[in-house]
């Protein structure tokens, strides 16, 4: 059975349910994301929820995943910080900030960075202004 990753978004829930959202509307991660309560502070009486799994089992899944998150960070107004743990690896963070201001390859390069993250193995990255179709000279 597929691992989720945990998206744990530094604000309020308000950001967790819109980034829900957004992944949820997306044609290649349908019934693949879920809201859960985020873990509790020691002492705290509860958890906001602000944190989201997302399921992914290819690497077509996770370029979907990067590429609606970082329009979704891309509207945002103002900084954002996410931090994505993989199921058994590292946790990565990202915090943005001007986004709204980055050229389109830099957002393609942005989603790549952050698919091969989130699913490192079978992506194939070409990087923009690059030939997809052509081999090495």
């Amino acid at each position: 059975m597929p691992e989720s990753l945990v998206l744990s978004l530094a604000g309020n829930s308000d950001d967790a349910t819109d980034l829900y959202a957004w992944l949820s509307g997306d044609s290649e991660l349908p019934g693949r994301v879920r809201l859960a309560p985020a873990d509790v502070p020691e002492g705290a009486l509860g958890a906001d929820l602000t944190q989201l799994l997302v399921t992914l089992e290819s690497g077509g899944m996770a370029t979907a995943f990067a590429s609606v998150l970082v329009a979704w960070i891309r509207r945002r107004a103002g900084s954002v910080t996410v931090k994505v743990t993989p199921p058994d690896r590292a946790t990565f963070e990202l915090t943005a900030e001007r986004v709204r201001e980055l050229r389109a390859e830099d957002l393609q390069k942005l989603a790549a960075q952050l698919a091969t993250m989130a699913w490192p193995g079978d992506i194939a990255v070409t990087p923009p202004g690059e030939d997809q179709t052509s081999g090495p000279a």
